[in-house]
């Protein structure tokens, strides 16, 4: 969606007039004023940047705003000479290399600090992409030190992982505090001749914004009775460390999210009814299957099905953020739809319209991000839908992928917005996937298709039941975001009711010994460690036989949670561990395949489906938690015996990916 273009002449004054009428534009729009303040403000320091230091000079500037999905990006072009190292000053500028006070030298810091990615392509012309999202994912962080190194240094540390804002005075710090969304505060406790201590008291007198948890910083440890017992949640004494330094924020942020989410749970947990996803198995002429998570209290995501006279109609909202402002809006949202619902029929995309007018009207609402997707499934199989900004559907089969292009703007996010809904008919042997943002935030937050990790796993489960390859693709996804998502996640499987009986996915027998793994991966007696004994060489399987997500009782090493251990730690100390593992496990599972005592293998499956997890072999851990909860004591030391063919060909896969190869 085009949100604004000009063209103007390359000089201050249309520098100004570009300035101008964006301000003008955004304030037609639902934009949030932080979010809109910071956009401006980086088209002008690269536009004054084109006019002031261009050689040759260009000649004219031009502008061109875009929404897609949640992301916002702009195009600066101009005809004049390129910038000079674009990539190395950009990732040299630092927020505190200059003073903010004083308004200058600021530059290519300033517009870090406001986008989430710049592409810069020279020319002629040359072209400036600037990327924001207007749902934030990483936490916002305000660092406040009165020393520029110092909070240079602090920037420095914490950039990447956090957006970070800048402030060496307490009146700064207090003014961002107050117009800007704060995650943490990191303070000095001596901000020349101020105290922090205004800041903290300015916080907790604000009504507008739920707790902000704060790290004090000093190097006078005489303070640190005074600062805690004020409410701040960690005291660092100065020279502060960099690994305690992420640690502390980390922590810090981590106690303020079960700090909230223990405030709002009697809030959600009586709401809990109004937004908990729901959905019927059988919708008319087609057959659905529903999956999701939450983080924080969650809501955020939310499905309501709408029986209509000839039709079942489903809504998909997505509500950015999580936690009671995710919770709140998705209510609203749901109460908002079922409102629309009870009233004049509308077909998807006038729905939509109507809605977006709701939304766009309602002062409550303001700020509030929200993707949506109407879906009018017909008894003639027919299925007719309408976008605002939400994550492209995709029709899966056997052979592929494709993303059906329904779009539309954001909801609420322009007076006047125009939507436009399509038809499809889904061919048995098509399945239907909707999702939202949450699977993949980075690939899906520009409202673009599912992506090519989720679409190989339902294509490799075509023939499997409904229930089947959804229950699958859920476990991938739960897998690949952890435990504890940063975001809540949905996604709905659909199909043609009639599309006749599929192949089950065969199960492994509870109660003989599972079948040795049927892949071309070789016996491995023994798993060979350096060390001075001559020991027997291994083949090592070839990395195209290991599927990327495997039937039950086959392989399945699933290598992306290790892989980040080894980034995290480094090559040297992960060859370690990884040595130690492969010896350690080796041995458990020699034991296992000799075991006589069912109540051995039961204290020890906890441990080992742990160790064998962390280092991503799947199947082999999904075993082992099988045994751990197995009743019977026969059925039990069977699985333990038929443990050990599927943890070696596992292992066989770690070390080709161990090696640098494709498992």
């Amino acid at each position: 969606m085009k949100l604004f273009e000009a063209r103007q002449p390359a000089t201050l004054e249309g520098v100004s007039w570009l300035r101008k009428a964006l301000r003008r534009h955004f304030a037609e729009l639902r934009l949030g004023g932080d979010i809109a303040d910071e956009i401006i403000t980086a088209v002008v320091e690269l536009a004054t940047n084109v006019v002031r230091h261009g050689t040759p000079s260009a000649q004219d500037i031009g502008l061109e705003v875009m929404l897609s999905g949640v992301t916002l990006t702009f195009t600066l072009t101009d005809d004049g000479g390129a910038f000079p190292a674009f990539e190395e000053r950009w990732r040299g500028a630092r927020l505190a290399a200059s003073d903010p006070e004083g308004g200058s030298g600021r530059g290519l810091a300033i517009i870090r600090a406001a986008l989430d990615d710049v592409i810069y392509q020279s020319g002629p012309p040359n072209r400036l992409v600037g990327i924001r999202r207007l749902a934030r994912r990483r936490p916002q962080v305000l660092v406040v030190e009165d020393e520029p190194v110092l909070l240079d240094a602090y920037l420095t540390i914490l950039e990447p992982d956090y957006r970070v804002l800048p402030a060496q005075t307490l009146k700064q710090a207090l003014a961002l505090a107050r117009k800007t969304r704060v995650d943490l505060i990191v303070s000095d406790f001596h901000l020349g001749a101020d105290e922090g201590t205004p800041l903290i008291e300015a916080l907790e007198n604000d009504a507008e914004r739920p707790p902000i948890p704060i790290v004090m910083i000093t190097g006078d440890p005489s303070v640190r009775l005074k600062v805690l017992e004020l409410g701040v949640d960690t005291f660092l004494t100065k020279p502060v460390m960099p690994d305690r330094l992420r640690e502390t924020v980390k922590l810090a942020l981590e106690r303020s999210a079960r700090q909230r989410a223990r405030l709002f749970h009697y809030f959600g947990a009586s709401l809990e009814h109004l937004v908990r996803p729901r959905l019927p198995e059988r919708l008319g002429a087609f057959a659905a299957a529903l999956r999701w998570e939450t983080a924080d209290i969650g809501g955020g995501d939310l499905v309501i099905h709408l029986p209509r006279a000839g039709a079942d109609r489903i809504v998909l909202a997505d509500v950015m953020g999580h936690g009671i402002q995710a919770k709140a809006g998705a209510v609203a949202h749901a109460a908002m739809v079922r409102a629309l619902d009870a009233g004049e029929p509308l077909g998807p995309a006038a729905f939509l319209t109507r809605w977006s007018g709701i939304v766009f009207r309602e002062e409550g609402l303001e700020g509030v991000v929200a993707t949506a997707l109407v879906l009018d499934l017909h008894a003639d199989g027919t299925i007719t839908l309408a976008s605002a900004g939400h994550p492209l559907p995709m029709v899966v089969t056997r052979a592929g992928a494709r993303p059906l292009p329904v779009t539309g703007p954001l909801l609420g996010f322009t007076e006047a917005p125009a939507y436009e809904a399509m038809s499809v008919a889904l061919a048995p042997g098509e399945r239907l996937l909707l999702s939202t943002d949450g699977l993949d935030p980075a690939e899906l937050a520009s409202g673009g298709p599912c992506p090519d990790w989720l679409a190989q796993e339902l294509m490799s489960r075509q023939s499997a039941p409904l229930e089947a390859a959804a229950a699958r693709a859920a476990s991938r996804v739960a897998a690949r975001l952890g435990p504890a998502p940063e975001d809540d996640w949905m996604f709905v499987l659909l199909q043609r009711a009639d599309a006749g009986p599929q192949v089950r996915e065969a199960l492994p027998d509870m109660a003989v010994q599972a079948p040795a793994p049927a892949v071309s991966v070789p016996a491995v007696e023994r798993i060979v460690l350096p060390s001075a004994r001559a020991r027997r060489a291994e083949a090592t399987p070839p990395a195209e036989t290991a599927p990327q997500s495997a039937a039950d009782g086959a392989p399945d090493f699933q290598p992306a949670g290790i892989a980040a251990l080894r980034k995290a730690v480094g090559e040297e100390a992960f060859a370690r561990l990884a040595l130690r593992f492969l010896e350690n496990a080796t041995q458990k599972i020699a034991d296992w395949e000799e075991a006589s005592d069912p109540a051995a293998v039961t204290a020890a499956a906890h441990a080992l489906a742990g160790l064998l997890g962390q280092f991503g072999l799947a199947g082999a851990a999904a075993r082992a938690r099988a045994v751990e909860l197995e009743a019977d004591a026969a059925a039990r030391l069977t699985l333990a015996h038929g443990l050990a063919p599927l943890a070696r060909a596992e292992i066989a896969l770690f070390r080709v990916w161990f090696g640098g190869g494709q498992p």
